[in-house]
Order: structure tokens, then C-alpha cells, then sequence
């Protein structure tokens, strides 16, 4: 029955010949491959855990840092605050240089952030939030990045640069109530401060539109009344 059946298909006996004779010829070629191919998963798999445990193990030493960081804050000591400052600073580089994008990395810039922060160094301290946004704009911690930056930028004397973050701020995160309406009401008070009432208004006007119920909006409604009345 089968012997017709091949005779009725002359054209599946030749696919079927010719399969087996390729895989004979190139079976060593074909084993190759799939011992490739598992030596590939095989990696995957080992990168895979490595790499998780690589972020477990800055993720642990950032929280170390984070420790360092509270004792250095409460130092009275003047030697034993430069020493603990000089050892955090250089634990915060090599965590910046080394980990993978992760909670370790990200929380390692925001926290450099807050050492600059914490000594007035409002450049570096700006530069340093805006990593944190610039590794990972989804990251929980980019929203609070950016106002950080943004508040540095202030500090520094940048009002320019301090509303780009601001611009940022909203392009993303416009609806994180938590963060927003300052934002708003803060781009309007620096719109003030670069003497343009008019676009200051737009701001509070936004916040009063979108934030009804938020205290800074009873801000803005103060601010609304008084460039009105100029």
C-alpha cells in the first residue's frame, strides 16, 4: 500500500529522499547547531541569574550607603564626618560605575543627589537627580528625581534650567497628584521670578483646572488674583 502510494507521488518520495539524505550529509552541521543553540539557553539562563544576583548584591550595598549617609548627616566629629563622607562618596562611585540599571544604580544617584543636596553643591546635586531620570524615566523614583533637580537648579541661581525640568516633569508625570500640582504652582512662581506674568497665569490657571482640591491650588487662586489685578 505504501509502495503505490509513493509510486501515485512521485514528488513526496523525492522530498522525502532528499530530507533524509540532507540530514545525513549535514547531521554533524545540524547537531552543531542545536549544541550552539543549548550553549546559548544555557548562558541565558547563568547571565539570568548572575545578573539577578549582581542587582541583589548593589541593592544590598546601597542600603549599607544609605546607612553611612544618616551616620554622616549626624557626625559632629569634623574628622570622622570628612572620613565617613570620603568613604561614602567613593562606595556611591563605584556603585554608579559598576551596577547594572537597577534599584541599586538608580537609588545610588538619588542618593548622591542627596549628598550634594546636603552640602549646597546644588550643580552637582541637580546633575545627579537628573541620572537617576535619564536611566530610567519609568523608575518610581524619576518623578522625585526631577522635582529634586529642579529644586537645585532653583537653589544654583538657574531658572532657566530649573523650568525644563519642570516641562520634563509634566510631559510625564502630569497626573501623579502627589507631585504635580506644586510642580505647576513652582513653574508659575519661576515664570514670576523671569518677570512673565502672563505665562505665570497659564500655570496657576492649569493647576487650578486640574487640581481643584489641592492646597497648592488655593496658592495659585492668590497668585491668579493678584497678577490679575496688575
Amino acid at each position: 500500500m505504501s509502495d503505490k502510494s509513493n509510486e501515485a507521488n512521485p514528488l513526496r518520495v523525492q522530498v522525502k529522499n532528499g530530507l533524509s539524505n540532507f540530514i545525513q550529509k549535514y547531521r554533524a552541521v545540524l547537531i552543531g547547531i542545536v549544541l550552539v543553540v543549548l550553549v546559548i539557553l544555557v548562558g541565558l539562563a547563568v547571565w539570568s541569574q548572575l545578573e539577578g544576583s549582581t542587582k541583589k548584591d548593589f541593592a544590598a550595598r546601597i542600603e549599607k550607603s544609605q546607612e553611612e549617609f544618616t551616620a554622616w548627616k549626624q557626625e559632629t566629629d569634623t574628622t570622622k564626618k570628612e572620613a565617613l563622607a570620603k568613604a561614602l562618596e567613593e562606595e556611591l562611585l563605584v556603585i554608579e560605575k559598576n551596577a547594572p540599571v537597577s534599584y541599586g544604580l538608580l537609588k545610588a544617584w538619588f542618593l548622591h543627589g542627596d549628598f550634594f543636596a546636603e552640602q549646597k553643591k546644588w550643580v552637582d546635586a541637580a546633575k545627579a537627580y537628573k541620572t537617576v531620570f535619564d536611566k530610567d524615566p519609568h523608575s518610581y523614583l524619576a518623578p522625585i528625581s526631577l522635582v529634586n533637580a529642579a529644586v537645585s537648579q532653583e537653589e544654583a541661581g538657574d531658572v532657566a534650567a530649573a523650568l525644563v525640568l519642570l516641562e520634563t516633569f509634566l510631559k510625564d508625570f502630569s497626573s501623579n497628584v502627589v507631585l504635580a500640582p506644586q510642580v505647576y504652582f513652582t513653574k508659575g512662581h519661576l515664570q514670576e521670578l523671569q518677570l512673565k506674568p502672563a505665562d505665570a497665569l497659564v500655570s496657576y490657571k492649569a493647576l487650578q483646572e486640574k487640581y481643584a482640591e489641592s492646597n497648592w491650588t488655593k496658592l495659585a487662586h492668590d497668585r491668579i488674583i493678584l497678577l490679575g489685578s496688575d
